[in-house]
């Protein structure tokens, strides 16, 4: 016999961000915090006893070669919009790193591409 649990929401869940809107305050937070090369993911809602929030996943991304894996989380409060809570910035930058590193001499390659492939439009 198989036990299963049934978990029911204790309250009703009123949504008053937008995973958009979310997504927006965990872009300037990391703009303002951390440069452009961390963007924020596709949020995700998370609910508690205490507080529905946005979990924001966080990308290392190259405009040359997209988004090479995750390096951390920052929660929006789904009621006001405020960044409550975030991945340590310097664990998001040693995370950033280990990515860029372990994807190299690719990028570098993606790099020289793009470049080459902007330098013929502009001629």
């Amino acid at each position: 016999m198989t036990n299963t649990t049934v978990v029911d929401e204790p309250f009703p869940v009123t949504q008053h961000l937008s995973p958009a809107e979310a997504q927006a305050a965990a872009t300037e937070f990391l703009l303002e915090h951390v440069g452009n090369q961390l963007v924020a993911g596709q949020p995700h809602l998370m609910v508690s006893a205490v507080r529905t929030t946005w979990i924001v996943p966080v990308q290392l991304s190259y405009i040359h070669s997209g988004e090479l894996g995750q390096v951390g989380v920052v929660a929006i409060d789904e009621e006001t919009g405020q960044v409550m809570a975030w991945t340590p910035l310097a664990q998001m930058k040693q995370a950033s790193l280990a990515l860029r590193q372990a994807h190299e001499p690719e990028l570098s390659e993606q790099f020289q591409t793009f470049m080459a492939t902007q330098n013929q439009e502009d001629i």
